[in-house]
């Protein structure tokens, strides 16, 4: 932990490394701050415990929650933090594609969208339920498909042609990234899957806990992934940051030396 502490005011400077380090403690805070609160919140419906959180913005799982909303911000963030390095580095197209990627997840998240053209899809395709597979989640399916093979081939061409240094930067938001992806694909499609079985919104008993634990674990993985690639983001335009300044106002044992 220290050689991390040491390293980041070393390539932050000591301001920038205080601030990041905030940051990071915030993300961490509202990570568990958020899963408490919608714990809580089941306990209402379950228990009657936590009357003040009876709303519905307290359940991670409903679309514009708060946990939901904090997601926005934080793909915003990581947005603009990752256009301005792909503008102020040589050869950062990867930033560029990947900081395009989040405003796609803020918007999807937002308006909805994948949702949108599930439901489209079915309608013009005519699709159907098929292999116990509901026509909403084959439709679902397509729609990420639609989403997100672009984005993918377009992060693999800008790879080919992005600098060193934007590539090993880009290493570590691609693994943010899948974390995001994972918990809001793969686990999304495995509670649907599990709907078949009973353990669905409404069930009770075993079920009923076993589709809550399921909710909270999708919610806080995709928030975890947004966390990662925000702070991430954050990191390294605090390092470019400091990098300009040492350039521009260097500091007086720098100038004496030269």
């Amino acid at each position: 932990m220290k050689g991390m502490v040491a390293r980041a005011r070393r390539e932050l400077g000591p301001g920038r490394a205080r601030a990041w380090w905030a940051i990071a403690a915030l993300c961490l805070f509202l990570l568990l701050a958020l899963i408490a609160v919608d714990v809580m919140h089941r306990l209402y419906y379950t228990h009657g415990l936590f009357p003040q959180l009876r709303h519905w913005r307290f359940n991670s799982d409903a679309d514009q929650s708060i946990s939901e909303m904090v997601g926005y911000v934080q793909s915003l963030i990581a947005h603009g933090a990752l256009l301005y390095l792909g503008v102020k580095l040589k050869d950062a197209w990867t930033h560029i594609v990947l900081g395009q990627t989040m405003l796609l997840i803020f918007l999807d998240d937002y308006l909805r969208l994948h949702e949108t053209m599930r439901e489209t899809f079915i309608d013009v395709l005519g699709i159907q339920p098929a292999f116990g597979v509901r026509a909403e989640d084959i439709g679902e399916l397509i729609a990420w498909a639609v989403l997100g093979i672009p984005a993918l081939l377009l992060l693999v061409l800008a790879w080919r042609y992005s600098g060193e240094r934007a590539r090993s930067q880009a290493k570590l938001i691609v693994v943010g990234l899948a974390i995001l992806v994972f918990f809001a694909v793969v686990v999304d499609m495995t509670a649907v899957f599990l709907e078949e079985f009973g353990i669905a919104p409404g069930a009770v008993g075993w079920e009923g806990r076993a589709y809550f634990a399921l909710t909270v674990i999708e919610s806080t993985g995709e928030l975890a992934g947004q966390s990662i690639v925000m702070v991430l983001a954050l990191y390294f335009l605090f390092e470019q940051l400091e990098e300009r300044d040492r350039l521009t106002h260097p500091r007086p044992h720098t100038a004496e030396r030269g």
